[in-house]
């Protein structure tokens, strides 16, 4: 199992599909196809922080004994340094790992970025029979030595995916909710509206304001107010996923955008959503949304507007009417 220029050419192929990975699931998907070029079988576990787990999330050949484990159980992670077993006469096998037998070795490679443990790599190989103990020794530290090198390779990949992420995270999402920002609601209005009008469908808006949050603020303190914007925008984000969207659009305002509504039913969805409201408020676990109302405005494309700009305008414009007329209400635009 020599590091040979095939497998060297194999490790470079799947160093440029990595980099031209866009998420981390497209990266796991490239490791288990790829990795398989390079040793028979083995996983690569991702690191669970919040949970203090090892997951596998790309896994070839025989599946591993454990998919899931404490790093504890893990001596290279124990040791922070690669761990290789040689068949029974060489290195103790980790509790996560099947025991390899005479013909078979297997490595633990830890990986750490920037300082930082972000998975590990576990490969398994089979021994090569009939060499002298030099040659064998030598092609067991080749095979070593590449399971590290691919670890490297894959860790500076996965934990650059990671910082994409988050920063597409930070660009997209509002801090507070965990919904998406106004500036990236406005962007989707406009492209849900361009496509609207090539496939000539609808394209509905409801427009939420919070009933009297600055009310809600004094007499009870901003903390309250926080946390009433907080807990509607996880109701939101639960109750509106896939092609609708749900965002925070200002700092007690919340947009949905409903592709493919017809004005009837978007005007459904709003109701329906202010009486969901009121059950969820219900539960002990949110009583402080029984403070809340929502006035709610209603607009569909292009009956209301065909831009963007227009679209939310309208739908504005039908929230101050709702407040006008007693707020704790649903109203469609003019």
């Amino acid at each position: 199992m020599a590091v040979t220029k095939f497998r060297i050419k194999k490790l470079i192929k799947m160093g440029d599909l990595l980099c031209a990975s866009f998420t981390l699931e497209e990266a796991y998907g490239v490791i288990g196809r790829e990795m398989s070029q390079l040793f028979p079988a083995g996983a690569y576990y991702r690191y669970d922080a919040a949970r203090n787990l090892l997951d596998a999330a790309a896994t070839w050949g025989v599946p591993p004994k454990e998919a899931v484990f404490s790093p504890d159980d893990c001596l290279a992670f124990r040791r922070n340094r690669p761990h290789l077993v040689a068949g029974k006469a060489k290195g103790l096998p980790c509790p996560h790992a099947a025991e390899e037998k005479d013909d078979h070795a297997s490595v633990c490679a830890p990986m750490r970025v920037y300082g930082e443990f972000i998975g590990l790599l576990h490969v398994r190989f089979p021994l090569s029979s009939g060499e002298n103990s030099r040659t064998a020794l030598r092609n067991l530290g080749s095979s070593e030595q590449l399971a590290l090198l691919a670890a490297r390779q894959i860790g500076l990949t996965l934990r650059n995916l990671q910082f994409r992420e988050q920063l597409s995270s930070l660009s997209t999402k509002d801090p507070l909710t965990g919904l998406i920002n106004r500036r990236y609601l406005e962007e989707a209005l406009a492209r849900e509206l361009k496509k609207a009008e090539r496939e000539e469908r609808l394209v509905g808006v409801v427009f939420m304001d919070i009933d009297h949050i600055g009310h809600i603020n004094q007499t009870y303190g901003l903390g309250s107010g926080e946390r009433i914007i907080q807990d509607l925008g996880t109701f939101l984000g639960e109750h509106f996923q896939e092609k609708d969207m749900a965002g925070r659009w200002g700092a007690d305002e919340f947009v949905l955008i409903l592709p493919g509504s017809s004005l009837e039913a978007a005007r459904r969805r709003a109701e329906n959503l202010r009486e969901m409201l009121k059950d969820h408020a219900a539960r002990d676990a949110h009583q402080q949304m029984r403070r809340a109302t929502l006035s709610i405005g209603v607009a569909v494309s292009p009956i209301h507007g065909e831009t963007a700009d227009d679209l939310i305008h309208s739908a504005r414009a039908a929230v101050r009417k709702a407040k006008k007329e007693g707020r704790d209400r649903v109203c469609i635009a003019d």
